[in-house]
């Protein structure tokens, strides 16, 4: 049995409807409960929208955001939410609205934001790749009419990209107060993250600059025209559950900081990158506020504003993909549960080896799950890969049953595709009685719409 396969093997049943505040068992008649997302029953999304979907709450979004704005209350900050985790223009609305930024890591994400009127002051590009054609629309990218061009930051990752960005900085006419700011992304060598795919703050891993050759760059271009030097960032990875691995990287970061200022290059911005964890299964991650608390202790000192990047700390538990059955098989050794969602639609299992707990959505009774019948829990995708969790005590169910697979927001409708030409899900956003649909069902022209017939 491969690895992936084993982290997602006979794990302890967790129902998140007991432990995450938007989403609840209600009675639905007699003995018989269901899985409520604020006030809306998911039975009637599907009944509405179909399946496989994306279903959110706009409060859990809110009340995440605002646990870590709570913790950085302390000092000055701007909250720039890593759109790669989530881009669905309602959500990025949503979010705006709430005065949370942007971090970005390409030119399609800047887009989205554009097509938004996000101010460019609110923006931080980050990326190890960025192409001359991305820096140029970042330097030339006004939100809106009162916008002054440009964005708040460029995070760069290596000798060349900064001279690929001095270069075409130097193109665009502007007073020298008005050159980007622009900060080293410093790879602490800190071990963290949740899985190998997702840890980047070890120097064998492609991202940032090591602190000798980013500390050479500050000192070599501190006199630049065409470019500021503004800040210096980090990011270690992602799904971090504890606040140690943060902790390092941010007092080495602070040591940089200070290091850069007795040599006479005073920054103004320290970016924290992201990474905070969520409880998928059996995680005790530190709290938002904790986490937010902890940066403020470290940064408050230095004088300086902390930019902070999360995504998956946000939006992960906002959402779960309901599903329904399809068929259920067995043979001589197991017993499999086929649903309409596949690993084209949530890739976190087969790429992460995320386990994502799965309920039924509809229960006729209240019972131990721990005690009833285990199932591979699977899709209709032509891949072995394609399996949610192995060994899952889901119970007996029946073709058109529905289930919710839990914490879909973060990096599940973003990495979905088109594979076995089958079209992405639906979004909808709840909030209180409402639904709302935020990106319709792709249909099969939808998946032809771009093929050219040579």
């Amino acid at each position: 049995m491969s690895p992936h396969v084993k982290a997602r093997r006979g794990l302890p049943y967790v129902d998140p409807a007991k432990h995450l505040p938007h989403f609840s068992w209600k009675k639905r008649g007699g003995a018989a409960r269901e899985v409520y997302c604020e006030q809306v029953p998911l039975s009637q999304i599907a009944r509405r929208y179909g399946t496989p979907a994306f279903v959110y709450s706009r409060q859990a979004i809110q009340d995440a955001y605002r646990g870590i704005e709570r913790g950085l209350a302390k000092v000055p900050h701007q909250v720039c939410f890593a759109v790669k985790a989530n881009g669905n223009l309602s959500i990025l609305n949503f979010l705006a609205s709430l005065g949370s930024g942007f971090d970005i890591v390409s030119g399609g994400e800047l887009a989205h934001l554009g097509h938004l009127g996000i101010s460019g002051r609110r923006i931080v590009f980050s990326g190890v790749g960025k192409s001359r054609e991305e820096i140029r629309e970042a330097l030339r990218y006004r939100g809106n009419r009162r916008d002054a061009r440009g964005i708040l930051q460029f995070n760069v990752e290596s000798p060349a990209e900064l001279e690929m960005l001095i270069e075409e900085a130097s193109r665009v006419s502007r007073a020298a107060e008005r050159a980007p700011g622009v900060s080293v992304r410093v790879n602490p060598d800190v071990k963290a993250g949740g899985h190998p795919h997702i840890a980047t703050g070890l120097e064998e891993h492609k991202f940032g600059i090591a602190w000798p050759e980013a500390r050479r760059l500050y000192l070599a271009h501190r006199g630049a025209q065409a470019i500021r030097w503004q800040g210096i960032s980090a990011h270690i990875g992602s799904q971090i559950v504890d606040l140690q691995p943060f902790r390092r990287a941010l007092e080495r970061l602070a040591s940089y900081l200070l290091d850069l200022r007795r040599q006479g290059i005073a920054l103004e911005y320290l970016d924290v990158g992201g990474g905070l964890g969520v409880r998928y299964t059996s995680e005790h991650p530190a709290s938002r506020s904790d986490y937010g608390r902890m940066i403020a202790e470290i940064a408050g000192p230095l004088g300086v504003k902390v930019l902070l990047e999360p995504g998956r700390s946000i939006i992960a538990e906002s959402c779960v993909l309901l599903s329904r059955v399809v068929y259920t098989k067995s043979n001589s050794r197991k017993s499999f549960v086929i649903l309409d969602a596949a690993m084209n639609d949530l890739m976190r299992p087969v790429l992460y080896d995320a386990p994502h707990p799965i309920t039924r959505v509809v229960q006729a009774s209240s019972r131990n799950e721990n005690s009833a019948e285990r199932s591979d829990i699977v899709g209709p995708v032509c891949e072995t890969g394609d399996t949610f969790l192995v060994d899952w005590p889901l119970g007996s169910v029946s073709q058109r049953d529905l289930v919710a697979i839990w914490l879909a927001g973060a990096y599940g409708f973003a990495q979905s595709s088109n594979y076995n030409a089958r079209g992405r899900a639906a979004e909808i956003l709840v909030y209180g009685r409402t639904a709302k649909l935020i990106r319709r069902r792709e249909t099969y022209r939808d998946l032809l719409r771009t093929d050219v017939l040579g």
